[in-house]
């Protein structure tokens, strides 16, 4: 498995980095220079890249090396990828050897499944490096090498130059790495980078633009504990957060500001529903809160130009007007994404994942933590799921009752617990009876929807209020916007009704 971080180097970094003190004082061999061509292979229908691989032919010195990867996780600039490597006589692959390599369980192992695979790989795009290796030992003990990367990559008549700095660890623990990168980011102010340099040449070969990731399935077991527990959730957060950066980052993916942003809710519905045995530093909660409020107000600019306002029926002599403040909003709405992609872009960004990632793979909460909460941390986690939905399910009743008579204040305060609960819910999933537990995540999600909707109705109006007030050649439609949007969520307090007695009628898992 290689694991290994990426940052994005400007010309003036590459020196500062290489000549780093705390670096230079833990170097554990000769840094060596070496000029690396690498050409990748895949089909003509890309099969390796629909199966998410990478293939690719490298000088190693006078030998030549293929290697199989696999696209893998990737978090806060770390790529988790499988690896398989064996010489080779030219610069063509030899899939033969490959086969015998990977595991029958590996996730690479599907590319063999191709039809005439090895007569049907071509070149497809190249990689000309320069690179610069130090390697470190940490005063624990782990091995990193470091590898300092200027070239470019080449697919037919398109190029992009780069220079990036990575930091692999060859041996020990991952929570070192982050450390590590911790320490250097506060001397050079470095961003992630989002892209390996197969994810560069594809991207220049079809125009491959990053795509969304939802959240994968989380599986807990009943023998957990509840630390055990958390770190999963944490780090099933984490991987949707970090999987949807490169999509931020472009800034041309709404979907991808959304994913994240779910991603960081989730997160910090997770932190605060543990939060009665361990804690998270206030500083860290505040670069949480930071970044998910770069996310949100893009989010709710593209809500609003591109849900909310196409519910709005206009008659034909205020048709105009609206398509002034749709218009308005669309271009509120790509400036507010390409602030989101500087955000993702930034410094700021890199410390705090590179610090959240730190403080989970390390389990720093361990170092404050009192007793009794270490008691509990230790202790099986069904008890504290069934606590958990059990409060967070008596806080929805008594905040929702009479829902459709509640004013928007108290209905939002019913929003954020149906929300938390229904996080709740899906987290733990795997330790109730899933008969049980269908009927009553059914009808917790439509109401919950329900709630989401009116709630982007509200901050639709906000939205809009701000466009009367500040944009006159837009004030007509935007005034006309609201009062339909208005109508609208008055429209619906019934069906609020009946979505609360649906929820009410259906037995909480237990």
């Amino acid at each position: 498995m290689e694991r290994e971080l990426k940052f994005e180097l400007s010309a003036d970094q590459a020196g500062r980095v290489r000549d780093l003190p705390l670096l230079l004082s833990m170097q554990g061999g000769q840094r060596r220079e070496a000029a690396l061509k690498s050409q990748y292979f895949d089909t003509p229908e890309l099969d390796l890249r629909r199966r998410n691989a990478s293939l690719r032919v490298r000088n190693d010195g006078d030998h030549l090396v293929q290697t199989l990867k696999s696209v893998g996780e990737r978090g806060a600039g770390m790529f988790q990828r499988e690896e398989y490597e064996s010489p080779v006589a030219g610069w063509q692959p030899d899939t033969m050897k490959l086969h015998e390599l990977v595991p029958k369980g590996a996730c690479v192992r599907g590319i063999f499944d191709a039809d005439g695979l090895d007569q049907r790989l071509a070149p497809v795009f190249s990689a000309d490096i320069s690179r610069t290796v130090v390697p470190l030992k940490l005063p624990e003990g782990d091995e990193i090498e470091l590898a300092i990367d200027r070239g470019v990559v080449s697919a037919g008549e398109a190029s992009q130059p780069l220079l990036e700095f990575e930091m692999e660890l060859k041996e020990g623990d991952p929570a070192h790495l982050y450390a590590l990168a911790a320490q250097i980011l506060q001397v050079v102010p470095l961003r992630l980078s989002f892209m390996s340099k197969g994810d560069r040449g594809y991207g220049l070969l079809v125009c491959e633009k990053p795509a969304a990731v939802r959240a994968s399935p989380l599986e807990l077991k009943r023998k957990d504990s509840v630390e055990a527990a958390f770190r999963n959730i944490a780090q099933n957060c984490l991987a949707q957060i970090h999987g949807n950066e490169a999509a931020v980052a472009s800034g041309h993916s709404a979907e991808g500001v959304h994913q994240m942003r779910v991603g960081l809710r989730r997160l910090r519905s997770a932190l605060n529903m543990f939060s009665p045995v361990l804690t998270c530093p206030d500083a860290l909660q505040d670069e949480i809160q930071w970044i998910a409020g770069e996310l949100g107000e893009s989010r709710d600019w593209e809500v609003l130009a591109h849900s909310t306002l196409a519910q709005i029926a206009a008659e034909e002599s205020t048709q105009a007007d609206l398509d002034r403040v749709r218009q308005r909003a669309q271009d509120i709405a790509t400036q507010r994404r390409q602030a989101a992609a500087e955000a993702i872009s930034s410094t700021r960004y890199a410390k705090l994942a590179i610090e959240l990632n730190r403080w989970v793979a390390s389990a720093a909460w361990r170092n404050e933590q009192e007793p009794s909460k270490a008691d509990a941390l230790a202790s099986p986690v069904t008890g504290f799921a069934r606590d958990t939905l059990r409060k967070r399910h008596r806080k929805l009743v008594r905040r929702g009752r009479g829902l459709h008579k509640l004013d928007a204040q108290h209905r939002h305060r019913a929003r954020i617990a149906a929300k938390k609960l229904r996080y709740a819910t899906e987290f733990f999933a795997s330790l109730v009876p899933q008969k049980a537990l269908r009927g009553y995540h059914k009808a917790l999600s439509r109401l919950q929807d329900d709630l989401g909707w009116g709630n982007d109705i509200a901050v639709a109006d906000g939205l809009l209020s701000k466009l009367q007030h500040r944009h006159e050649a837009v004030a007509a439609g935007a005034a006309y916007a609201r009062g339909y949007l208005a109508a609208l969520r008055e429209a619906d307090r019934p069906r609020q009704k009946q979505l609360w007695k649906g929820f009410r009628r259906v037995e909480r898992p237990r």
